[in-house]
Parts: structure tokens; C-alpha cells; sequence
């Protein structure tokens, strides 16, 4: 368990890397801060995706052929509030510059119900099938520095 819990964090830092890495690389678009908390879900999905050279400026080394695998978490964005209030938490304080994103590990309230199916599209795989199963981490913009 604790090891699908530290390979789904990898994946979301994985996953904007390459997003930022590939605006770098080409036509893209370009990286921007992160502006907003994000919610992550485990999912389980069956499709794979191709085989990748990963490149991050934070989290070297550059990596030569990686393989995607199974999807296994689905991130949005999320408002975080103070409890029991409508004082919203801001993501980014003053003076802040976050372009990369910190994941937190969170308890909730066992849901009723079973999962719930979702179709996805992405860049990496398209279109796709998932199922949702718990939330399981927030996530915050973050800067990272060694």
C-alpha cells in the first residue's frame, strides 16, 4: 500500500514535468506558475501509453525510455477553504513564484457508494476509461531547491 502511495505521488510530479519539460522542448506552449490547489483521486485504468525520454530541471537524472504505464491518479483543481468557514486558503502567498507541486496524503470520510467510471482524454494515451475510487492527496504549488 505505502508503495502505491509513493509511486501515485511520483506520477503527478512525473506528469507535470513532462508537461513542462515538453512546452520547453517544442512548440507546446511555455511552463507557467502553478495558481491553484489541486485533488487527486486513485484511479485504475487499463491503458498504457508509450515509451518516453523524461528530461526535469528538478528531479534529475534525464531518463531514456520510459515506459507509461497504468493510470493511477486523476488531479483537478480545488478550492481549499479554513474549516467550517467560507475563508478560502490561498495557493500561491505574496511575493510567490510556485512552478512545481507538493502532494499531501489525506484522510476522509469513507464514501458510500461504489466507484465511480470516468472517460478521459489526455496527450499521453487519449482517450480512455477509468474508474475513481477514493480521494486521496491535496496537492499545493511548491518550489523545490537543493
Amino acid at each position: 500500500m505505502k508503495g502505491h502511495v509513493v509511486w501515485g505521488a511520483l506520477a503527478v510530479m512525473v506528469i507535470l514535468a513532462l508537461s513542462a519539460t515538453g512546452a520547453q522542448a517544442g512548440g507546446g506552449g511555455s511552463p507557467s506558475t502553478l495558481t491553484s490547489f489541486f485533488v487527486c483521486n486513485a484511479i485504475s485504468g487499463n491503458a498504457t501509453g508509450p515509451v518516453v525520454d523524461l528530461q526535469s530541471p528538478v528531479f534529475p537524472p534525464n531518463r531514456l525510455n520510459v515506459k507509461i504505464g497504468n493510470a493511477t491518479l486523476a488531479c483537478a483543481f480545488a478550492q481549499l477553504f479554513q474549516p467550517g468557514t467560507a475563508k478560502e486558503i490561498n495557493p500561491v502567498p505574496a511575493g510567490s513564484s510556485f512552478d512545481q507541486l507538493k502532494c499531501y496524503t489525506i484522510s476522509v470520510p469513507r464514501q458510500t457508494g461504489g466507484p465511480t467510471n470516468y472517460t478521459t482524454d489526455d496527450a499521453l494515451v487519449g482517450a480512455d476509461s477509468v474508474k475513481s475510487t477514493s480521494t486521496q492527496y491535496i496537492c499545493a504549488p511548491a518550489s523545490f531547491g537543493q
